[in-house]
This record gives C-alpha cells, structure tokens and sequence, in this order.
C-alpha cells in the first residue's frame, strides 16, 4: 500500500509540473514573439518533455514490478507523445519553432493524458500483495468462526453423551473437524492459501454435517424427555381422580378428564413427531390438572393427594 501511494504521488507531481511549466511557457508568446524567444521556450518545452517522458516510464515500470497492468490507453498515449515530440525535434532543427512549440506541447498533453489514466488505475487495481493479505484476512475470520461453531458443537456432543447418547461417531467427527482447521491455520500462516481454503472447504461440510446429525440428537433427546413427562403426568393425574372420586368432588373429576383428554392429544401429536402441537397440547393438560387440584383445596390440602410432587410445580419440557 506504501508503494501505490508513492507512485501515485509521483504521478501526481509529475502532472502537476507538466501542466504547470507548459502553460507559463506557452503563455509567454503572448509577451515575446521574437524568433530567440521562440527558440528557447520550444527547447525549454523539449527538455520538459524528455524529463516528463522519463519520469513517465519510471512509474510504468514500478507499477508492472508490483504486477499491476498498464492499461493499453496508457501506453498509446505515450507512444503518441513520442512520436510528436520526434516531429517537433525535426521541426526545431529546421528553425520552424513556433511550430515545434505546438508539437512538443501536443506531446506534453499525451503524457498527461497517460498519466491520468495510470492514476486512475492505481486507484482501482489491487497487487497480488493486497490480493493476499486481504485473501488471508477473510481465511483468518473463517477460521475462527468455525472454531467457535466447533466448539458449540462439542458442547452438544458432551451434553448428549451426558443424558446416554452414543457420541462416539459425533466425537470422531469432531477431530476431523479440528485437524482441518488447524491444517487451514498452518498452510494459512505459511502463504499456502489454496491449500488452506481446501482445508476450510472440508471442515465446512463436516460441520454442517454435523449439524444436521446433532439437530437430529435434540429432537430425538426432546422426545424422549417428552415421553418422560407424559408418563410422569399420567401417574399424577391417576392419584388426582383417584382422591377426587374418593370425595366425589366433580368440578375436580371434569377438570382431570380435560387434562386426559389434552394428554391423549398430546400422545397423537407426538406419534407424528409434531413437536410444537405436543408442548402446545401438554400445556392445556397442564393447565386442567392445576384446576382440579384447586377445586379439592377446599377439602384436602393437595399435600396430602399425592406423594411424588404437587402438580403446580410440574414443567413441560
């Protein structure tokens, strides 16, 4: 970045001084028209000319050794120059020199009109240098996320071998995974970019593979906790309509047949493996047990109708 800087500052200059010196040398005709005066601003210009021309292929040839591209424009526009400046060279030694001034001045505007275009083309074109350094930038951020998404899903692993899930396949995954990151890490740090993106390519698979697998742990981990409630909640209900019936307490005997009824709901939703209609329907249930508790409040403390746990704190999973 340095080094376009300095090349655009050296074009800068250069333009600067060509259009500056080329119109207070023109400008003088307007004062002196004798045929010394003609002779010396046409050398003068000549001289500009040749010291802009060198200063011209000085910033071409930087700008190719740091693999940008001359735009075609730019190098007619010179070549151009070149051949004016070779017709006013003829010119000033036939004595014709106005006419030499004309042509080295057409010359001096090729030039700029070269220089202008590499301007602009220093400011839009990257090295290879940038190319790298902003290629590695972007694999250096992936990196790290996937390090971050490896990592969650580590947590989800050890989770699921928590509650008995085999996560031997999950965990043989999860090294691969690594391996590729730090394989991307190493041939990142060592400028072997491709070799590090291909890296990055696999693990991405990988992990999204292994999200999918992991998706489908929680779902199955959701069920079976499901399952576990629903026959927590049966149990629990049985022992309320049992001391409900005892009392012949019916607001609470309708009030757990309205939980029946939303817990044999829940069942069918979750033999279809519709998960939100399940908690949905469990909810309802849940809510029904807690009224018939209340309705026998009157006549038992709800301690005394069950010995597991009582129904308001219950939760649905």
């Amino acid at each position: 970045m340095h080094l376009k800087l300095a090349l655009k500052q050296l074009a800068i200059s250069t333009l600067i001084v060509i259009t500056l010196l080329a119109v207070i040398l023109s400008s003088a005709a307007i004062a002196t028209q004798d045929a010394t005066t003609l002779k010396d601003r046409a050398v003068s210009l000549f001289t500009l000319f040749e010291k802009a021309n060198v200063t011209v292929a000085k910033v071409f040839s930087q700008l190719e050794a740091t693999d940008v591209e001359i735009p075609p424009a730019c190098i007619e526009q010179q070549n151009q120059a070149s051949l004016f400046a070779d017709e006013a060279q003829n010119l000033l030694q036939a004595g014709n020199y106005s006419e030499a001034e004309s042509k080295i001045i057409q010359a001096l505007q090729k030039l700029k009109d070269a220089l202008k275009a590499v301007y602009t083309n220093i400011s839009e074109q990257p090295t290879e240098t940038e190319l790298a350094l902003e290629r590695t930038a972007q694999l250096k951020s992936s990196i790290s996320r996937y390090y971050e998404q490896l990592q969650q899903l580590v947590n989800l692993t050890r989770f699921a071998a928590s509650v008995g899930y085999n996560s031997t396949a999950l965990e043989t995954e999860i090294q691969t995974i690594k391996t590729l990151l730090n394989n991307a890490s190493s041939n990142m740090a060592e400028g072997r970019l491709e070799i590090a993106s291909a890296n990055l390519a696999d693990a991405k698979v990988l992990i999204e593979k292994l999200v999918d697998t992991l998706t489908r742990v929680a779902a199955e981990l959701k069920v079976q906790r499901v399952e576990a409630y629903i026959a927590q909640t049966e149990v629990r209900l049985g022992e309320i309509k049992e001391t409900a019936r005892s009392l012949s307490n019916l607001a609470s005997l309708a009030a757990v047949d309205d939980a029946e009824a939303s817990l044999n709901n829940a069942k069918e939703y979750l033999e279809k493996q519709q998960i939100d209609e399940t908690l949905s329907a469990l909810a309802s249930s849940r809510a029904s047990e807690e009224e018939a508790v209340e309705y026998l409040k009157p006549t038992v403390s709800s301690a005394n109708i069950t010995s597991s746990s009582a129904p308001t704190a219950v939760q649905v999973p």
